[in-house]
């Protein structure tokens, strides 16, 4: 027999008049894909200090560098298509704010993602999916790891009701990528809440290659920044180098500083400067530079079996 809070709750659906409630999401979120890759290609864009993050958005880098198809991580300009380990695209967990209003357009709930654990009475429920980070693969493995940073509205959908709105029934769904909590899906009472694709604008974005050591190490490679060069000792001003170029200086004076400068192959000048009789010379006290032929890099022997490779 049923009890009298069942049956006060049977009346009360019985009486409820169906009725739409909306739903949104939205923050700091942005699209996360991660995908493997050749290790020839990360070799590749070492070798030849590629820029991937211009290889990433812009769709003629490969035709202006002259990089060969095999060479290609994903289509120029298509960086979301390398994504066979993770391609999602949500509100951060941290940075988000969910919402739920009536069919008046009166907020009924509302509450920062980050306060909400999951299992209260007055709260939504988790519903954790995968989870997907650059060290679960193999050493040796290359990861592509890129992100769209945006801000706005990440979900916008519609909860059909026949009964009294109850948010314990509530559940949001995410991912985990790398760390990040990506919040991209609604249920209600068990039923999937179709997500209209809200409204964000791009901030920014990261990419990189990372070349597995071990489930918590790695190497980056983004841009030629990423290499680590070993350099030459601290040489005197009356020194010159022997190539035009940018290399480290100390200034001359007693308030030294180091900081990068540009040998003409006649005077320093400001590395972001060009030499015209305007230019204002710089007076240095020491130099430094890398410590190799500029042809010459760490993986040179691996870049010409590969080049081997191709004219065979």
């Amino acid at each position: 027999m049923a009890t009298i809070a069942e049956q006060e709750k049977l009346i009360e659906v019985l009486k409820f008049t169906p009725r739409t409630y909306k739903i949104q999401m939205w923050g700091y979120g942005g699209e996360y894909i991660m995908g493997t890759v050749d290790r020839k290609i990360y070799d590749y864009f070492r070798y030849r200090r590629l820029d991937l993050s211009e290889f990433a958005w812009n769709d003629e880098y490969a035709e202006e560098q002259n990089i060969p198809e095999d060479m290609w991580p994903f289509p120029p300009g298509s960086w979301y298509e390398c994504d066979d380990m993770a391609h999602c695209h949500g509100v951060d967990r941290a940075a988000g704010t969910v919402q739920i209003m009536d069919e008046q357009d009166q907020v009924v709930y509302e509450r920062a993602l980050e306060g909400i654990s999951g299992g209260e009475d007055d709260e939504p429920e988790w519903g954790g999916g995968e989870e997907i980070w650059i060290g679960s693969k193999a050493a040796g493995t290359v990861v592509f790891f890129g992100v769209s940073n945006e801000k706005g509205t990440f979900f916008e959908g519609e909860i059909p009701l026949k009964e009294p709105f109850d948010i314990t029934k509530l559940e949001l769904g995410y991912d985990e990528v790398d760390g990040n909590d990506i919040v991209n899906s609604v249920y209600y009472d068990g039923e999937c809440v179709e997500n209209w694709g809200g409204d964000t604008n791009g901030k920014s974005s990261d990419f990189g290659f990372y070349l597995v050591k071990n489930s918590n190490t790695w190497q980056k490679y983004c841009t030629m920044d990423d290499i680590e060069y070993p350099m030459t000792e601290w040489f005197p001003k009356k020194i010159k180098p022997v190539r035009e170029g940018v290399y480290n200086i100390k200034t001359a004076g007693k308030n030294s500083y180091t900081h990068q400068a540009k040998w003409t192959g006649t005077r320093w000048i400001s590395s972001w400067q060009e030499d015209s009789s305007d230019t204002e010379e710089l007076k240095i006290k020491e130099w430094q530079g890398i410590a190799y032929e500029p042809d010459e890099l760490e993986i040179r022997e691996d870049f010409d079996k590969l080049v081997t490779e191709f004219n065979n």
